[in-house]
């Protein structure tokens, strides 16, 4: 499946711009139609502090996020325009994951931003429910990094999993491009047949020439080992199937999902 339809996540968080850069290399890599998605957040003043505050006060304030948004419209409008990329803007109100889950169904994939500890957001939890909630294949772009040649060296984190198998599918547009495919398993269970071989034979059906690789190290964290193979494989992009286990439980225990969502070091296409 070829992306034509692409939402990004536009907001007054401190990397709005990094997600842009991304999502309109993808529109002209894909000749795709980019949405931009701003949600207005407006402030939950409990009703004993309405009372005290000037009701032009908090008009104010709403004139000013509403103005951020329409200052957000603009820039966007000018970058589409001048990439000569085809695209529109949306500005929404409501929850922020319920308004960019519903703008995802419509569409191909969606290009969400890592949480920066550094600059917290209140939309740093936003990747995680779109990724439970949209239907879609997200891409995760970091807070971090160059992002400009990303999709040449793929690897995909392989555990012959539904979730797994759901990110095969969803990124097949992205691996028919890309330079190397490098297919990742992490402490294979079948020791007697070669991790990875099966998917790598159906990807070359499909006109993708992919490599299996794996590890045994049952003493490392899985989330560990993908990121330690991202950096001595020189990937640009990851995919992997996101919450193989449940949320609560990653929250919990830790898991792959989570581990990678802290600590990417190039973006992540992750579908559920």
């Amino acid at each position: 499946m070829a992306f034509k339809d692409i939402v990004v996540h536009q907001g007054e968080d401190a990397h709005a711009d990094r997600r842009m850069v991304v999502g309109l290399n993808l529109a002209k890599q894909f000749d795709a139609h980019l949405t931009g998605v701003y949600v207005l957040s407006y402030p939950t003043v409990p009703g004993f502090v309405q009372t005290e505050l000037p009701s032009e006060i908090i008009e104010q304030r709403y004139a000013e996020i509403r103005a951020a948004g329409e200052e957000a419209r603009k820039q966007f409008d000018a970058a589409v325009a001048r990439e000569g990329v085809p695209g529109e803007f949306r500005i929404m109100e409501g929850d922020t994951a319920d308004a960019v889950a519903l703008c995802g169904r419509y569409s191909d994939l969606l290009v969400v931003g890592q949480p920066d500890p550094d600059h917290p957001a209140p939309t740093d939890g936003l990747a995680e429910d779109l990724l439970l909630a949209s239907g879609r294949p997200i891409l995760v772009v970091p807070y971090a990094g160059d992002q400009s040649h990303m999709g040449k060296r793929v690897m995909v984190a392989w555990s012959a999993t539904r979730e797994s198998t759901r990110a095969v599918h969803d990124s097949m547009a992205m691996l028919k491009q890309a330079e190397e495919v490098v297919v990742f398993s992490v402490n294979p269970e079948d020791k007697d047949h070669i991790a990875g071989a099966d998917i790598c034979t159906h990807l070359a059906r499909h006109g993708v020439n992919a490599t299996p690789r794996h590890i045994v190290a049952p003493d490392m964290r899985v989330g560990d080992s993908i990121l330690s193979a991202i950096a001595d494989n020189g990937i640009d992009l990851l995919v992997m199937g996101g919450y193989g286990h449940s949320r609560l439980r990653e929250l919990a225990f830790g898991g792959a999902t989570r581990a990678i969502m802290q600590s990417m070091t190039c973006p992540v296409m992750m579908s559920h």
